[in-house]
């Protein structure tokens, strides 16, 4: 499993406050922005037999802490993100937020920038993904339980990033060690161009260099090719493909996504055959005038091809629905989410194929009813 991932352009789910600034002396004006949120949940499908395991069906569950510092005016800038967080997907039952997930433990970013001019700026440590709309920072998003598409992404990564802009085009590069590696073989790309102020396209990619494996680590997930045959090695030697447009009119935001991951048969990390991830989604937003509510939707399908559970079971497929209400008043927000997954294939079970006691049923419906702070 495959968790905390970044984004470059997040869908603003609600109207956060805007940063804090301080005064840091020769540092100069800092922004501080972040916050704190929670949720209960209860879900349908847990059996002995099911991909869910034999655990509880309702709960309660921190979910993120994040503290952003910024320096984003000068030559010289910065970035500090600390964010000890997890992420919550349909099939896989919600679990703590974690301080371990990578190599700097809860340093999500940590990246200094050299800006000689408005159109340019370089960037090295460990820098954000580029792939994919959705944000690693939930309240943030549309929805609250994260889509399949982000579920096989890659997250923030030791390395070099470089962005342009030009007009209504903007690019950025990244090299690095993809999945946290520590291998630095892969490269990410980040290409957008702005029709208007409400229309706009973005194609992303990612490709790994060389091999990857086999005694590296993917986000503390074991070594790669541990568990059965190639676990992780699929994903730190993918490649991925991905196109999403954003279109705004009024207070609705609309944004389709298409994404397609693939890994290539190498022996040497476990990878007897070719393995493929395929998703699909819509995800809108409606700000209700100048209220404090708004509204979320995501529509989403995935297939997996081949022997890797790139998602759930190896060679399974399904879509899923999901709507979210959300209220912030001044610091303070509510969310909910009540959503649905149904397979339309179990694919190659690794407990049990779908949900419920006999790992049978194919339908999974979650909710979600979540509370917290952002400043």
């Amino acid at each position: 499993m495959v968790a905390l991932m970044a984004c470059a352009s997040p869908a603003i789910a609600m109207n956060l406050p805007a940063a804090q600034k301080f005064d840091a002396g020769p540092l100069g004006t800092l922004d501080v922005s972040g916050g704190f949120d929670g949720y209960f949940y209860a879900l349908s499908g847990m059996g002995t037999n099911s991909i869910l395991g034999n655990k509880k069906s309702a709960g309660a569950i921190a979910r993120t802490l994040e503290v952003n510092i910024t320096k984003s005016t000068g030559q010289f800038q910065f970035t500090l993100d600390v964010k000890p967080s997890n992420s919550l997907y349909f099939g896989s039952s919600p679990s703590q937020m974690v301080t371990n997930e990578f190599t700097l433990g809860p340093i999500y970013a940590a990246y200094g920038t050299w800006a000689p001019n408005a159109n340019f700026n370089i960037s090295v440590g460990q820098v954000y993904s580029t792939e994919g709309w959705e944000s690693s920072t939930d309240w943030k998003n549309a929805n609250l339980i994260d889509s399949p598409l982000y579920y096989v992404e890659n997250s923030s990564s030791r390395g070099v990033q470089a962005s342009y802009t030009l007009g209504k085009l903007s690019a950025t590069l990244t090299f690095g060690d993809g999945f946290d590696s520590g291998v630095f073989n892969t490269l990410q790309e980040l290409v957008t161009y702005s029709f208007d102020g409400n229309n706009a396209l973005s194609f992303y990619g990612t490709q790994n260099l060389g091999t990857t494996g086999p005694n590296t680590f993917a986000y503390g997930q074991g070594k790669t090719g541990s568990g059965y045959p190639g676990y992780n090695a699929a994903y730190v030697n993918s490649d991925m493909y991905g196109a999403y447009y954003s279109y705004t009119n009024g207070n609705l935001n609309v944004v389709p996504e298409v994404q397609y991951v693939y890994a290539k048969p190498n022996r040497r990390v476990g990878l007897t055959k070719f393995t493929s991830n395929f998703g699909a989604e819509v995800i809108t937003n409606y700000q209700f005038g100048k209220s404090p509510w708004s509204l979320g939707s995501m529509v989403f399908y995935y297939k997996n091809t081949g022997p890797q559970a790139w998602y759930l079971n190896a060679n399974s497929a399904g879509f899923g629905i999901g709507v979210t209400p959300s209220w912030i008043k001044g610091h303070v927000f509510v969310r909910g989410e009540v959503g649905l997954l149904h397979l339309t294939n179990l694919g190659t079970p690794r407990v049990g194929g779908g949900f419920g006691a006999s790992g049978t049923d194919r339908n999974q419906v979650m909710s979600i009813l979540e509370a917290g702070l952002a400043f």
